[in-house]
């Protein structure tokens, strides 16, 4: 509850910085032309991962908790990260891709066995339409309003205790709306600072997801700059013997293409 009430402080405190576009500048900015311009921002977040996952009925769920510290040695397949953007004028439309397999020791839900192993493979996917509504060479935000598309595959091997060993997989695929809002800072010498926050969920396809960033970057040229922050998301799902209530946390760095 108390990372519930932080998300949705910080997401009003960015929506808020809205209201200060006279003190930012007298006349913002127009963005510079109405000609599309993109950009392409290649990352790696280094998450841990932490929380509860099911794949069976009739059975407790597992808990996993995996430092960002270790997570290279979870890694279990293809991993890629990458956010594109696409800007008109004050509209733009923006995309976060993530997909990676992860494979870790877990609790064994109940006494009944010895040892359980997770392997999980992991899609997910925010895209929203953006409306600048500060553009300024003090500060710029954007409101954002999307979906979030999750798909995810839980296996979980049990060893033999008292029961015999056993395996099961379940994945679920779900869409959820969020909202959320974007400030970017420039300072001196080409440094600047960025912040993101969103929420969603609410009753639909997922109980809950909410995720913040803060990160500070470099621009080289005009159309390369780079990140580095720290992320966090958090994502509470569950249909049927399929469960997803986990957390994704750590350092982040990226590249921006722009063009």
């Amino acid at each position: 509850m108390l990372r519930r009430l932080l998300a949705v402080r910080v997401l009003i405190f960015l929506i808020s910085i809205t209201g200060m576009r006279g003190a930012l500048a007298q006349t913002p900015d127009a963005p510079a032309s109405n000609t599309w311009h993109f950009s392409v921002s290649p990352y790696f977040w280094m998450a841990g991962i932490k929380g509860d996952v099911g794949a069976y009925t009739n059975l407790p769920p597992s808990s996993i908790d995996v430092a960002f510290g270790d997570i290279f040695s979870h890694l279990d397949g293809p991993t890629a990260f990458v956010a594109a953007e696409a800007w008109k004028g004050r509209f733009g439309i923006l995309g976060d891709v993530q997909y990676l397999t992860i494979k870790a020791d877990a609790s064994t839900p109940g006494p009944l066995y010895g040892n359980a192993t997770l392997k999980q493979w992991n899609f997910n996917s925010t895209i929203s339409g953006a409306y600048r509504v500060v553009d300024s060479p003090v500060a710029s935000v954007d409101t954002l309003v999307g979906v979030r598309i999750f798909h995810i595959d839980n296996q979980i091997d049990l060893s033999g205790g008292i029961l015999p060993p056993r395996s099961n997989s379940i994945g679920d695929t779900w869409a959820t709306p969020v909202i959320g809002a974007r400030v970017t800072v420039p300072f001196a010498n080409g440094f600047l600072f960025n912040g993101y926050a969103d929420l969603g969920g609410f009753g639909i396809s997922s109980d809950w997801t909410w995720q913040i960033y803060g990160g500070i970057g470099y621009q080289f040229k005009s159309w390369l700059a780079a990140y580095a922050g720290y992320r966090y998301l958090d994502v509470h799902h569950r249909n049927g013997g399929f469960l997803y209530n986990v957390s994704q946390q750590g350092p982040m760095v990226s590249a921006k293409f722009s063009f």
